[in-house]
């Protein structure tokens, strides 16, 4: 199959929620994704499928923190939404699943890498999906309390009123490179950004609607 190909059967893939980032990637990322996968091989539990792999502070399936965005375009298209300013952007792929009224989505933020502005490479990779799990099968739906099990050092960090007035708590893992959006008791997104840095550090709100409470 080509390279162009693998890349459109990606796109349709995603776009059906069976989302598989396994096609045209740079061998530099390959590389670094054999790595990773490794390293969780090593631990116990059931291994997930690396295509719908999280691993906090690193990765989202074959998306990785850090990799030239360019090559995430060539692999989903054109994003469907975003916004950019200043050199940073957001751009929002949505899937076509409509269940329940919520369209599941991959975001990635991203920004120029050094003072060169040569480069954009990806800050942060925000998805909705429950099909996306880490090693051990954590994904979104997650209470609080079983979050705060799974990540102790994770906390809120911020409240906001979304479009309908309800209230969405952002919590986040700081150290673990992990962060969390809560709605009405469940987590409705998993945000994966560099270790030790705050989940709330982008120049872009990714929901401008939202008005921030807390």
């Amino acid at each position: 199959m080509s390279c162009s190909t693998a890349m459109k059967s990606t796109k349709l893939i995603l776009l059906g929620l069976c989302i598989s980032f396994a096609a045209c990637q740079s061998s530099q990322n390959a590389e670094h994704k054999t790595d990773s996968i490794a390293s969780i091989e090593s631990g116990p539990g059931k291994i997930v499928d690396e295509r719908f792999l999280v691993v906090p502070g690193r990765s989202v399936g074959e998306i990785s923190l850090g990799e030239d965005v360019e090559n995430v375009g060539k692999l989903l298209g054109r994003p469907n939404a975003g916004d950019a300013a200043m050199g940073k952007a957001w751009g929002i792929w949505y899937s076509n699943d409509s269940t329940g009224g919520m369209r599941n989505e991959i975001a990635i933020y991203s920004s120029y890498r050094d003072t060169s502005m040569r480069m954009k490479d990806v800050k942060q990779i925000r998805i909705t999906s429950d099909k996306f799990k880490t090693q051990d099968g954590f994904t979104t739906g997650k209470s609080i309390a079983d979050t705060k099990l799974k990540f102790p050092a994770v906390e809120k960090v911020s409240t906001y009123l979304n479009e309908n007035k309800d209230t969405v708590l952002v919590y986040d893992a700081q150290k673990d490179g992990i962060g969390f959006e809560f709605l009405k008791g469940k987590s409705i997104s998993v945000t994966v950004h560099p270790m030790n840095k705050s989940v709330n550090a982008t120049y872009l709100t990714l929901h401008p609607e939202w008005k921030l409470i807390e």
